[in-house]
């Protein structure tokens, strides 16, 4: 996937937005510009049919738009962006892309565009509103957020969690333990919904034949993935397996 430099978002719209940055400030901006940090999250629209995935890189903000297709197919828009204080949104520099991707392969099977241009702001009800200035393919869409947990899968222990997708409101995560050599040994799906005022998840579901459980999913300080589960708290990892 290419990676758009925001570097030169910075060049080409310092002017009229906060203060440029040096090389060697590069990767602090949400330090340097907090009132950015309100943008940084996961939000959906359409039954999680569009997602927005917004997130801090090389000085600014990354902002990739997923669109699920039928079959094995999705498009995807992707933007550099700066806070614009004065208007109270994030604008982009003018590069964004706009491709199609197989999402078995993840090869582009379309690439329709370079140039593309956008805004992104609030409306009154908190819920993100994309200005697509090259093919208006927002209008109508208002998306709502669901926190920094999309397509994440960690391990706690020989237990293995993925917020894999989301639907009628709430996370779908399937739950695994895995064996030694990460075969897996039991699995089951959970439901958690998103808190957007604690910033959390809340997750229940059982092991066949087994009590109900619920878990709490939340960042850190340190803005580590943790584990809640009667009232103990485990730092997850990272995981790497694959099915």
């Amino acid at each position: 996937m290419r990676k758009i430099w925001v570097l030169v978002c910075l060049l080409c719209l310092s002017l009229c937005f906060l203060p440029a940055y040096a090389e060697d400030d590069i990767g602090y901006y949400l330090d340097d510009c907090p009132q950015a940090a309100v943008y940084e999250s996961t939000w959906v629209a359409e039954n999680g049919l569009w997602r927005i995935e917004v997130y801090a890189e090389d000085g600014g903000l990354k902002l990739m738009i997923v669109h699920k297709l039928d079959g094995s197919q999705e498009d995807i828009w992707e933007y550099g962006a700066l806070l614009n204080a004065e208007e109270d949104a994030l604008v982009s520099a003018p590069f964004g892309l706009h491709y199609r991707q197989d999402t078995v392969t993840y090869d582009w099977t379309d690439t329709y565009y370079e140039d593309g241009e956008a805004t992104f702001s609030f409306n009154d009800e908190g819920l993100l509103l994309w200005n697509d200035q090259k093919e208006d393919a927002g209008k109508g869409l208002a998306f709502t957020k669901i926190g920094r947990f999309f397509g994440g899968r960690w391990m706690n222990g020989d237990r293995e969690v993925i917020f894999q997708d989301w639907q009628d409101g709430q996370y779908d995560m399937p739950l695994r333990q895995r064996g030694q050599d990460g075969e897996i040994l039991q699995s089951t799906i959970l439901k958690g919904v998103y808190d957007p005022a604690s910033d959390t998840v809340t997750a229940t579901g059982a092991w066949e034949g087994e009590t109900p459980m619920t878990l709490l999913f939340a960042y850190d300080e340190e803005n580590n993935l943790t584990w809640t589960e009667n009232g103990e708290s485990t730092t997850l990892e990272y995981s790497y397996f694959t099915d």
